[in-house]
């Protein structure tokens, strides 16, 4: 008589090697997006356009992507803190490495404020990405209207006054993705509530926007 084979199931990796696989991940895609956006900034036009890495969205998705590859919804909101504050220390080091004059001399307070600014989206965005992987029901649905709203507010607030050129075609297409989004990413009975919620959050996101961005890249340029 023979024995039955058991399927042999692969050991899970420890925990602490998960968390520090996440988290490096979160650090590694952080630095690559700084890097990106420092390069952007010192290419000419339309290529920062085209390398879109400064864009608010890029860096609010990166938040929201870091978070849905989380195990839970605080663990995504963690690390979507770890990865915005790893893309403004990534974007500062490469100021302070190789800026001269005044934007030399601003860098460590600029990477302050940005980083302080960092510290409220990296989370919140880092747990709708959470939520989105885990939720059901109307929380889920919120959760993409919040990334999908940040796209279109974005899109429209700084891509209204530009036609044509490679700046207004970004926006444009970066309100369509936002306009995608429910579409994609939730189920056909959590459509509606997602948006719902993308309309209502846009309309506000859009109306703060700008002023929002003004202060903050103000204070940034204090010295």
């Amino acid at each position: 008589m023979t024995t039955p084979i058991r399927a042999v199931r692969p050991r899970a990796r420890p925990l602490a090697s998960r968390a520090a696989f996440g988290f490096g991940t979160g650090v590694a895609l952080g630095v690559a997006l700084g890097s990106l956006a420092w390069l952007a900034d010192q290419l000419p036009y339309p290529w920062p356009a085209l390398i879109p890495a400064n864009a608010i969205g890029a860096w609010l998705g990166l938040g929201f992507l870091l978070g849905a590859s989380a195990k839970t919804v605080p663990t995504g909101a963690l690390r979507g803190l770890i990865g915005l504050l790893s893309a403004v220390a990534a974007y500062y080091a490469l100021i302070s490495i190789f800026a001269v004059g005044f934007r030399l001399i601003g860098a460590s307070h600029a990477a302050t404020t940005w980083g302080a600014v960092a510290v409220i989206a990296g989370p919140v965005f880092g747990a709708a990405g959470g939520a989105w992987r885990h939720w059901e029901g109307d929380g889920r649905s919120f959760a993409v209207g919040l990334l999908a709203a940040s796209l279109i507010a974005e899109g429209i607030a700084f891509g209204e006054l530009r036609t044509g050129d490679a700046a207004g075609i970004f926006y444009l297409v970066e309100i369509a993705i936002g306009l995608l989004i429910p579409a994609l990413l939730l189920r056909n009975r959590e459509r509606l509530i997602g948006y719902v919620a993308t309309v209502t959050l846009a309309i506000a996101f859009g109306i703060a926007i700008e002023p929002v961005t003004a202060l903050v890249r103000a204070a940034a340029d204090r010295f």
